[in-house]
C-alpha cells in the first residue's frame, strides 16, 4: 500500500512539472524564448516531460529583472 501511495505522488509531481513547463512555454513571448523557437520547445517538452521540464526551467527563457522600489 505505501508503494502505491509513493508512486501515485512520483505520478502526479511529474505530471504536474510537464504541465506547468508546457503552459508556461505557450505564454511565454516569443522574444523572451532562448536557444531554439518556441515550437522546437513545444515539442521538447511533448517529447521528454520531466528533462524537458527541468531544462525549460532553467535555460528556457530570459529572466525578467524586476523593477527596484
Amino acid at each position: 500500500m505505501m508503494m502505491g501511495t509513493l508512486t501515485m505522488g512520483l505520478v502526479a509531481a511529474v505530471v504536474a512539472l510537464s504541465l506547468w513547463a508546457l503552459i508556461d512555454c505557450v505564454r511565454t513571448p516569443a522574444e523572451r524564448v532562448r536557444f531554439v523557437p518556441k515550437l522546437l520547445w513545444v515539442l521538447f517538452l511533448l517529447h521528454t516531460p520531466v528533462f524537458g521540464g527541468l531544462v525549460w526551467t532553467y535555460y528556457g527563457k530570459r529572466r525578467t529583472l524586476l523593477a527596484s522600489t
